[in-house]
């Protein structure tokens, strides 16, 4: 079969999955799995040997696994899990682990080494797993989400008791020292939340300086500081507009001022400068009355734009794709638009089609071009619709 035939029937089975997107409102991560297995097929259908097969199967392998660990720390209360329910779709929900069979058919030709690095490229999926600590197997220490290729850390509370907390800073200390498969840090990123209803942030403060930045060394650009539940960060009175879901004035001036505070803290005691964000994971009060996310854009473009391209797919994978929780930021920026153009950098051939995807396909994957063109040209015009339409 020649490269027209492949790239012919590879359009029919992609119009066909493109068609099920429209129909079932696709996501990210679903056309993300897509593209890899279309690709896949191709490589084992094609008329390479054996041993570029391999190759080619590995850097496809790399191009779609990459994956984006995020750790989230912070004091007890602060409100990590209400963020991660806010900004990503993490489900407690082990029954949503899929695996596809192969279609042996289809691969008769491929050699059992084929067949093995073809295996783990894998239908993505919804994982969460409760790590618990050595010496206590039931204290759950960490939990983990992974969703897709973003894979997040929730890490317990500090402030419940110095024994438990020194327990708790080894523990994070032991997740920042791990190494991937490459040797490589494994935490790419670390989010600090803070809890904005309270004055003491002493505890955070510590963790910071005692455990997160000796880790993290002369790499502070991979800490972001996000002060959670500004909607309650005054005590004299609520200050928070239900109608237009925003801080009024003397709120907003309240929290500038907490957030250069905690600018400034950072640079006396660590000599670093850091740039705290405020915002509110939203909720819903026993009122009935819905707060909903404010500066969630925000916040989701500091992460983003702390990650390097290669890295922001993955967490554009498990990003909540609700259009309402992202209406409502601050007049700083069009948070909105900065997402896009972040996340779109991760796809240099954005705006330029299928011709351009067949130069990144040659280029990154060492693929055929004309595969990758006529496959990356659907993927991409899947993923601008998808984000177009949330941000």
């Amino acid at each position: 079969m020649g490269i027209s035939d492949l790239v012919k029937n590879g359009v029919f089975e992609y119009t066909n999955k493109l068609n099920a997107f429209e129909a079932g409102k696709g996501s990210i991560k679903d056309n993300m799995d897509d593209l890899c297995e279309i690709l896949e097929c191709e490589i084992i259908k094609s008329k390479s040997s054996d041993e570029e097969k391999q190759k080619l199967l590995k850097r496809l392998r790399e191009f779609c696994n990459t994956e984006t660990n995020i750790m989230l720390v912070g004091a007890t209360g602060c409100g990590k899990s209400s963020t991660i329910n806010a900004l990503f779709s993490a489900k407690n929900n082990n029954d949503a682990v899929s695996n596809k069979k192969d279609e042996s058919e289809d691969i008769d030709d491929v050699s059992a080494e084929n067949e093995e690095q073809q295996s783990n490229i894998g239908a993505k999926y919804v994982e969460v797993a409760k790590v618990g600590s050595k010496s206590d197997p039931e204290t759950k220490d960490i939990e983990k989400y992974k969703i897709g290729n973003l894979v997040l850390w929730d890490t317990p509370g500090l402030g419940d008791g110095t024994e438990i907390d020194e327990h708790h800073k080894s523990v994070i200390t032991d997740l920042l020292e791990e190494q991937d498969e490459n040797g490589n840090k494994l935490i790419d990123m670390v989010l600090l939340i803070l809890d904005g209803s309270t004055r003491d942030l002493g505890t955070s403060y510590k963790l910071v300086n005692e455990v997160i930045l000796p880790e993290l060394k002369d790499e502070s650009n991979r800490l972001i500081v996000a002060l959670n539940q500004a909607d309650i960060a005054m005590k004299t009175g609520r200050h928070w507009d239900y109608e237009k879901n925003e801080p009024d004035e003397t709120l907003i001036t309240f929290l500038d001022d907490k957030v250069d505070s905690i600018r400034k803290r950072f640079k006396e005691d660590s000599d670093i400068d850091i740039n705290p964000i405020y915002y509110c994971a939203g909720y819903q009060e026993e009122s009935g009355e819905t707060v909903y996310p404010y500066n969630l854009s925000k916040l989701l473009y500091y992460i983003l734009n702390s990650l390097p391209s290669e890295k922001r797919v993955a967490v554009m994978e498990g990003v909540k794709m609700d259009s309402d929780n992202y209406i409502h930021n601050d007049s700083d920026g069009d948070y909105n638009k900065k997402i896009k153009d972040s996340f779109y950098d991760s796809f240099d051939y954005i705006s330029d089609g299928v011709d351009k995807g067949a130069d990144i396909g040659v280029m990154v994957l060492g693929l055929p071009g004309a595969i990758v063109g006529a496959f990356l040209g659907g993927f991409v015009g899947c993923v601008r619709e998808i984000v177009e339409e949330v941000f």
